[in-house]
């Protein structure tokens, strides 16, 4: 396991600074542009970019400015979105729609009430982080007030999660002593249960066809 874990980050490493620093930004780039978020949060790209600074020893302070533009052009769309299409954008995209909803309400009720604030601490909290850009611009937020907000959110945000996987990575015989077995056990286990909830659907498959007659694509 530590030894797996080593060789991927040090196998990144060899991409160089302007690699990683590429990853980093488009990591931060797809996040609130494209909604990844939805599938991978934010903070796990960062980790493990700033994981790898620390492995290949890169100058981890470039990594970290080619995150914050990613971040803050990233959200830029978000907030350009929102001032041209306003929300009705998701109703095109039902199941986004159905995802985001939740957040959008939240990051509006917020947003009445703390204005630009809401812009810098959105960035922290991972449910918001995705729309309250979407948000700003429906609010008619004005960019440059926006911008500034957000500049700073991302420079903070980047600067703090990248520095704790740079850490980790310095640091990571020790780490992965400490939580290996841990690590492990919870893999193991996620495993087994995929691996018995795909056999448990790949039998009930064909006695659904048969009752039925309907078949499956």
């Amino acid at each position: 396991m530590e030894q797996l874990i080593e060789g991927v980050l040090d196998d990144a490493g060899r991409a160089g600074l302007p690699g990683v620093a590429l990853a980093a930004f488009l990591f931060a780039f797809a996040e609130t542009a494209l909604f990844t978020d939805l599938l991978v949060p934010g903070e796990l790209g960062m980790i493990l970019v700033g994981a790898v600074s620390a492995r290949a020893e890169l100058d981890v302070w470039w990594v970290i400015l080619a995150a914050a533009v990613g971040a803050t052009l990233g959200d830029s769309v978000g907030w350009w979105l929102g001032a041209r299409f306003g929300l009705r954008i998701l109703s095109r995209f039902p199941k986004l729609e159905r995802r985001l909803s939740p957040a959008v309400e939240r990051a509006h009720r917020y947003f009445e009430v703390r204005g630009g604030a809401v812009v810098f601490w959105g960035r922290f909290v991972g449910a918001l982080r995705g729309v309250v850009s979407l948000v700003a611009g429906t609010a008619g937020m004005p960019y440059k007030r926006f911008l500034a907000w957000n500049a700073l959110a991302s420079i903070c945000w980047t600067t703090t999660v990248i520095l704790a996987g740079y850490a980790f990575g310095r640091n990571i015989d020790a780490v992965l002593s400490e939580i290996g077995l841990a690590v492990a056990a919870t893999i193991v286990g996620v495993g087994i249960t995929v691996f018995l909830l795909r056999r448990r659907w790949s039998r009930a498959r064909p006695s659904d066809v048969g009752a039925h007659d309907v078949p499956i694509p």
